[in-house]
């Protein structure tokens, strides 16, 4: 069996799409490849403080906003099956999620989805997921169910999802504390929950000591692999952080760490200062690369941070009988091709909002 090598690296410095007053944030990304849209363009779901967003691009680099299409929502993921395109999202009440930057105001979410056959018009409202364990509950901070992830297992499928809250301080708001899964025969549900997280914050590990974040799964070369943002605290800068860890699992339920470090982290200053979120994946066979757009926060508190999208590439090499281990080492650069070609200066103009 061939030995894959993954080196990673952000496309651009800069966020490739930014977010538009009077929201200081542009969040949880998830997308379609064109090839996958019968329009031929790039589409990308994304929440602001007022519901989920849709975006168009003819690169999957600049980007112009269509609609917003589910309002009072939050953390989109879109999936693709037979011509139908299901929308998943957290779902809250009206103006519900500015008085999670609160402390102490109890939150309460479900995970809905909406079907459609031209990413133009869609179905009414289902809800597919609701808070019933106890740890999808906190007494103090309410039930949550959030970043939906929905992933094909065979004849079933498999939806892994956060739950709960963890309070954290020097943000001024909640974050999600455990990664759990549900399974179904058909995408609109009903689904059978598991009786316990997969991943959870633990005390001693450095990158997942707060909250476990959320998790985006695909499946690739036989195997399941995962993109976790831990939220954690960092002794050294003393404050809260997130970053993407890079999973990998045979049977997506038991998730151990390909790289030990996280292979995308704050960087102290800039746009991506504080903390790296959550994500979408996916791997384009032509090109051998993966495709992971994120967001990123550049301040902690909730008064002062903005949250922006940005593109990071992972691209992979093949070596027989070789035995490296998979690194985020970039020591040869990933270079998208046609899927994502960078834009020559002044060639035209551009189309980023």
């Amino acid at each position: 069996m061939n030995k894959q090598n993954i080196y990673w690296q952000l496309y651009q410095d800069d966020p490739i799409l930014k977010p538009g007053f009077p929201s200081p944030v542009l969040a949880d990304p998830s997308f379609l490849f064109p090839e996958n849209c019968s329009d031929g363009l790039w589409h990308l779901f994304a929440h602001n403080i007022f519901g989920v967003q849709e975006f168009l691009s003819e690169d999957g680099i600049h980007w112009k906003k269509r609609k917003t299409v589910v309002w009072n929502a939050m953390r989109p993921f879109i999936f693709h099956e037979n011509g139908t395109y299901y929308l998943y999202y957290e779902k809250y009440k009206f103006l519900h999620v500015l008085m999670t930057w609160f402390p102490y105001r109890k939150w309460k979410s479900r995970i809905e989805v909406r079907t459609s056959k031209n990413l133009k018009t869609w179905s009414s409202p289902k809800t597919v997921i609701e808070p019933k364990f106890p740890f999808h509950k906190d007494p103090k901070f309410g039930e949550s169910v959030s970043n939906p992830c929905l992933v094909k297992f065979g004849n079933k499928y498999r939806m892994y999802f956060s739950s709960s809250l963890v309070y954290i301080p020097d943000c001024g708001f909640c974050e999600p504390k455990y990664i759990t899964v549900a399974e179904s025969t058909s995408p609109l549900g009903p689904f059978s929950y598991f009786s316990d997280p997969i991943l959870s914050p633990n005390d001693m590990d450095p990158f997942c000591n707060l909250g476990a974040g959320s998790i985006k799964v695909i499946e690739w070369k036989g195997r399941y692999l995962g993109f976790q943002n831990g939220i954690f605290w960092n002794p050294v800068r003393r404050e809260s952080c997130s970053a993407i860890l890079f999973l990998q699992s045979e049977d997506g339920l038991g998730f151990e760490r390909i790289n030990q470090t996280p292979i995308l982290g704050p960087t102290g200053k800039g746009w991506k200062a504080s903390h790296v979120y959550a994500c979408d994946v996916k791997y384009s066979e032509a090109e051998k690369i993966f495709i992971l757009y994120f967001n990123a926060r550049d301040k902690a508190h909730w008064t002062q941070g903005k949250e922006a999208i940005g593109l990071f590439v992972g691209k992979v090499e093949e070596s027989k009988g070789i035995k490296k281990q998979t690194t985020n080492n970039p020591a040869k650069k990933p270079k998208p091709k046609k899927k994502i070609s960078k834009p020559k200066p002044k060639a035209k103009k551009s189309k980023r909002k």
